[in-house]
């Protein structure tokens, strides 16, 4: 659909496109732009929308010295339930009515550095996630830049894709 699209649109740029024989995961099919990506660059899923600044983004990345930085989001929960703890015994510790957290959530958005893809392992199934958590435990430098939850749209929720398509006029 993607290469329809743009192969029916009048357009001044070019576009090449790069196909996983399988399945490689978030991450995985980036192994296939090795040595073609000189520069950094962004990485998101298809089923999101972030409204911001990019070069403000990009920005505080380089800033900040960051091999992968992580656009995030404030994410608010609320537990329509009263939540109970017990102890070992099975004794109600303490109940909390409707409680209320805060979280700060990963958007599917990335800004990386070129040579992260050579760690990404060749023809193989691998998550952005696994990359990331793999620079954490050697200490390698993980950015984040948060955005607020209104600018971040997610289709992977029924109930999120109906916002999103009612923010992009189609609903």
């Amino acid at each position: 659909m993607i290469k329809a699209y743009f192969n029916e649109i009048q357009k001044s740029y070019l576009i090449d496109y790069i196909e996983e024989e399988k399945p490689l995961g978030t991450a995985g099919g980036l192994y296939l732009l090795k040595d073609k990506i000189k520069d950094t660059f962004f990485l998101i899923n298809c089923d999101i929308l972030i409204e911001g600044n990019y070069s403000d983004m990009l920005k505080y990345h380089k800033e900040n010295k960051a091999k992968i930085t992580l656009i995030t989001s404030l994410k608010h929960y609320t537990i329509p339930y009263g939540v109970i703890q017990i102890n070992g015994d099975s004794d109600v510790k303490k109940m909390i009515e409707k409680p209320e957290y805060d979280f700060l959530v990963n958007t599917g958005m990335y800004i990386l550095e070129p040579e992260v893809i050579n760690d990404i392992p060749a023809n193989e199934f691998f998550h952005i996630t696994d990359l990331i958590n793999d620079y954490i435990n050697k200490g390698k430098k993980i950015g984040v830049y948060p955005v607020s939850e209104g600018s971040w749209l997610d289709m992977g929720q029924f109930k999120e894709m109906e916002i999103m398509l009612e923010r992009l006029g189609i609903k």
